[in-house]
């Protein structure tokens, strides 16, 4: 003989159902508040900074003129080698790149050129002046750090 279950026991309460996403609502606020999102963001913020020397590198090669990277404390941007004009960034549509909040941006110089040749120079005259040792870019954000750093005459971007 099979026993036959009444239809009002066969699911779930309303009543269940609501404990349920409320154990997960909380569970989830907890997960949430205790994320390191501060190392995330900075490593994130490290990775852009690097794509976007990297990117300054490569428009000077592919159009055969300079373009320089300039830094501040918190932003930086892409512009003519002189500083004139300035080029709108790919991703964000925007002339500047401001840093996530938190993080601060320190360098070793204010900016730095890069040749049709992908060398990169620490002013804007031409010649100018090769970058003598790696110019490094350092991102500060709480007590964690990560750093950039650009070697000489190959302008290779480096983030160990």
């Amino acid at each position: 003989m099979t026993r036959q279950v009444p239809k009002r026991a066969q699911g779930f309460t309303l009543i269940e159902l609501v404990l349920v996403l409320l154990i997960a609502a909380i569970i989830s606020t907890y997960a949430i508040i205790r994320f390191p999102s501060g190392s995330i963001n900075i490593s994130a913020q490290a990775d852009q900074i690097v794509a976007d020397i990297r990117h300054t590198q490569s428009l000077a090669i592919n159009r055969g003129q300079r373009y320089r990277i300039n830094f501040a404390s918190d932003r930086y941007w892409i512009s003519s080698a002189d500083g004139a004009t300035l080029y709108t960034h790919p991703a964000s549509s925007s002339t500047t790149i401001f840093l996530d909040t938190g993080i601060s941006l320190s360098s070793s110089h204010g900016f730095l050129v890069f040749d049709g040749q992908g060398t990169p120079y620490i002013n804007t005259l031409t010649p100018g002046t090769a970058l003598g040792s790696d110019a490094v870019v350092t991102l500060t954000a709480a007590s964690e750090t990560r750093t950039v750093r650009i070697t000489p005459e190959t302008g290779r971007v480096i983030k160990p």
